[in-house]
């Protein structure tokens, strides 16, 4: 209990560095609060709690998807952590997957009702991310991932100063950010979902993406071991050989200790 709540700390302090979550703006329309108003006893709902009391600064950029964790994630107990960092996605059927990671381990897979009961309470933005969600929690489920010991990340989460512009990154400072993130977080494994992920970490390599996800090998990133797989959702499945890529992120998975 004590390691958890330390290491929530760290990560409250480090988002507050970046002035990316601001307080203010987490009424009780947001995804956020709704969460919580639904799942009050969550662990993710209190934890949460303590990240936003520290996010006191003003809205002065665009902000970002909040990161979520399972609930023995920052525990002493053992388990094989996994932190995945996904990209932002702005194609009408795909959004953020760690916009709706909350929801992983409360609503069965299948289970419409339950997400479009949280959906409707949200500020209706005319997308429905429900097949997206069912999308990601189906495949994550295959690859054998355990959510009590996930960490999901958007890769890049601090936006120019002033700007509110869609994809007008600090690429410097968001890669500043998930580097000190992922040292706290301290995974056993890292996959990355994306092209944006694997460009921000090892723009060096950006040009083996394809053969790294086609191949399935496994890489060091920050001498941690590093999976990258393609994007599961909007136009990352349209992408040549998809599906043989994401069989061999879950044969990588089934074979690491």
């Amino acid at each position: 209990m004590k390691n958890s709540i330390e290491k929530i700390d760290k990560l409250s302090k480090l988002f507050k560095k970046y002035n990316i979550y601001p307080r203010s703006c987490y009424d009780f329309k947001t995804p956020a609060r709704i969460f919580q108003k639904l799942y009050p006893d969550n662990h993710y709902s209190l934890e949460l709690e303590q990240v936003l009391s520290d996010q006191d600064y003003s809205h002065s950029k665009r902000g970002a998807d909040l990161p979520w964790w399972g609930e023995k994630y920052f525990s002493d107990e053992e388990g094989r952590r996994i932190l995945i960092v996904s990209q932002d996605s702005l194609v009408p059927d795909a959004g953020s997957i760690a916009f709706f990671a909350q929801l992983f381990p409360v609503i069965d897979i299948d289970d419409v009702d339950s997400y479009k009961k949280f959906e409707s309470n949200l500020v209706k933005s005319g997308n429905s991310f429900c097949n997206s969600w069912n999308t990601v929690k189906k495949l994550f489920t295959e690859w054998g991932i355990d959510f009590d010991f996930l960490y999901i990340t958007d890769a890049s989460k601090v936006y120019s100063d002033n700007s509110w512009d869609d994809f007008d990154f600090n690429t410097e400072k968001s890669l500043e950010l998930l580097k000190s993130e992922i040292e706290i977080c301290n995974p056993d494994l890292i996959i990355l979902l994306g092209r944006t992920p694997f460009l921000l970490l090892d723009k060096n390599h950006a040009k083996n993406y394809s053969d790294i996800t086609k191949n399935g090998k496994i890489i060091k990133i920050m001498d941690k071991r590093c999976i990258v797989s393609p994007f599961p959702i909007g136009c990352g499945r349209t992408q040549k050989d998809f599906k043989l890529k994401i069989e061999k992120v879950r044969k990588l998975l089934s074979e690491i200790k």
